[in-house]
């Protein structure tokens, strides 16, 4: 089991965990499967940060086109305005419960989805508890993919976002960084020990020493995600 952060350091009711992937192009795989597994153990929202347009471009595409997942993306092109109104109705979706689909339509989604959804390839890693499909009148998990950029710019009083869990595809480069990401989407330390919230970081083969500057923010061993993905609510 992952450490907890105490509260004398790091972020207090955080759990961390890693995702070792050989390169870009299995980063995004693994993050595909992961993700896929994480909706079929949980069913809480998420987010996940990158530290630059151009991966955030490449993680929403690889999301849109499995058709897994309610995304919302927040970037750079959007207005203040867009962008406010992005994370409004990202809130709605992910907190509120949903009106029941007419008879037949969820049905009718499901099997669209599954004609269309592509099977992941160079994924490094198979993630037990992801394997049975979505089921019949469930809506897809949401998912708000941002960077940080723009996390830094979300309007304050919408925040926090009461997240549960966090997909840190780019290491937090400092530990300023590392803290707005925590804050901004967890809240404060008695909301992060209540939800039990997760951080799983995707780190690149040769990333040593930016993995080993994350463990000293944290102030905590970070453990491997388990094979059995559920385990890490536990």
């Amino acid at each position: 089991m992952a450490t907890e952060v105490p509260l004398s350091g790091g972020a207090a009711g955080v759990r961390h965990y890693y995702a070792a992937v050989g390169n870009k192009e299995a980063k995004l795989a693994t993050l595909l499967e992961l993700l896929q597994t994480l909706q079929v153990v949980s069913r809480r929202p998420f987010a996940i940060i990158c530290s630059a347009r151009d991966t955030l471009d490449s993680v929403i595409f690889t999301l849109m086109r499995s058709r897994s997942f309610a995304v919302t993306a927040i970037h750079s092109d959007l207005t203040e305005k867009e962008r406010e109104l992005a994370l409004t109705n990202f809130r709605r979706s992910a907190f509120e419960t949903p009106a029941p689909a007419p008879n037949g339509a969820s049905d009718a989604t499901a099997a669209s989805e599954k004609e269309g959804a592509p099977e992941s390839e160079g994924a490094e890693r198979g993630f037990a508890g992801g394997q049975e499909q979505q089921g019949a009148g469930e809506q897809p998990v949401c998912v708000l993919a941002i960077t940080d950029v723009c996390l830094k710019a979300l309007p304050k009083e919408l925040l926090p976002l009461g997240l549960g869990v966090l997909v840190e595809f780019d290491l937090p480069p400092s530990k300023e960084v590392y803290t707005r990401r925590i804050s901004t989407l967890f809240g404060g330390g008695r909301d992060r020990r209540s939800q039990r919230c997760v951080v799983v970081d995707m780190v690149e083969a040769g990333s040593i020493a930016a993995f080993r500057l994350l463990e000293s923010f944290v102030a905590g061993q970070v453990q491997e995600v388990p094979v059995r993905v559920g385990d890490i609510f536990l």
